[in-house]
């Protein structure tokens, strides 16, 4: 039977992770088939082995591809370049090889969502945060109201919502060519989940049931956080205002005033990193301070002036609730 939803898992030298995920994706409770396309992007560890081991155990699930040579580092798009041509289900679900899903019907709750609800593109969840065991740092991924709802223009344009290991994307919407400001952006992730929720609609579901790992050696987030500096967190939020500004364009300016109230929290953010207090900065930051109120300023100082600080309060508490512009 033809599976409705295909999995699929991007991995490269996660042996330490890689079984966590699979065995995640293995014990989902549904009552439609589904397959798990796993690619390996020439991975100098054991983790092809144990790939391999999960594909002779299950055979007809698990549909292995496998580089000689790292796909990424030649800028390749492993999804896109090599998994999309083989995806056969209906849905697309995501999670790369060092996450892994938590609940057994989170696949089964997001699939029935969306076959019941045609005009939403994406569902999306809460994630949960562990460090490289598997501990809970005590905080989130997701939305800080409570509730499961539609997500906004502005929510999507801020960031730190869409999680891949939490996407279900309906395979025809993803397979549409991607407008060239998508291609140009820093974090193409980011900027998928504005344009899908300008194109279709994004619906968010307030439950956690999956892991985002934190500390990974040679992840992407790992290694912004121990070679961050200033100048690095400067490029990326100016990368950010361009992309906001080409999608502005891209649709007449019709959500003007959402993407502008985002790009002001990345406008704060590098003037604070450039210790910029000059007339512009300032009323930058009373304007951000009337929009959004002196508690969410002072996160922001907090976050980007003193980063370890920021870093110790989230780690001790897990209760602190940081404006969502990483």
């Amino acid at each position: 039977m033809k599976p409705l939803v295909s999995i699929c898992c991007i991995t490269y030298n996660h042996e330490k992770y890689i079984k966590d995920a699979l065995d995640s994706f293995i014990m989902q409770e549904t009552p439609f088939p589904f397959e798990i396309l796993v690619h390996d992007d020439a991975s100098t560890d054991k983790t092809a082995e144990i790939i391999r081991a999960y594909h002779r155990k299950y055979p007809d699930i698990v549909k292995p591809i496998y580089q000689k040579e790292n796909q990424f580092s030649k800028g390749k798009k492993p999804l896109h370049d090599f998994m999309m041509p083989l995806v056969t289900g209906k849905y697309i679900a995501t999670c790369e090889g060092d996450d892994f899903w938590t609940e057994k019907d989170k696949l089964k709750k997001q699939v029935e969502f969306l076959e019941k609800n045609m005009d939403f593109t994406m569902c999306i969840h809460k994630v949960k945060i562990v460090d490289t065991n598997k501990k809970p740092l005590g905080s989130y991924l997701g939305l800080r109201s409570k509730g499961s709802k539609k997500i906004s223009i502005k929510e999507s344009a801020i960031g730190g919502i869409v999680h891949v290991s939490s996407r279900v994307i309906r395979t025809d919407f993803f397979r549409k060519p991607l407008p060239e400001w998508i291609l140009n952006a820093r974090h193409d992730d980011y900027a998928l989940s504005l344009y899908t929720a300008a194109e279709g609609q994004i619906y968010y579901i307030d439950e956690a049931m999956s892991a985002y790992r934190i500390g990974v050696e040679n992840s992407m987030m790992t290694n912004l956080m121990i070679n961050y500096n200033k100048e690095k967190d400067i490029r990326i939020n100016l990368n950010r205002i361009e992309t906001l500004k080409k999608a502005d364009k891209y649709y007449n300016y019709q959500y003007r005033d959402e993407i502008e109230k985002v790009n002001l929290i990345y406008y704060v953010i590098i003037s604070l990193l450039k210790n910029d207090f000059s007339g512009t900065a300032r009323e930058k930051y009373r304007y951000y301070i009337s929009e959004n109120g002196l508690t969410e300023f002072l996160k922001i100082i907090l976050l980007k002036k003193y980063p370890t600080i920021a870093g110790l309060l989230v780690a001790l508490k897990g209760k602190i609730s940081i404006a969502r512009t990483l």
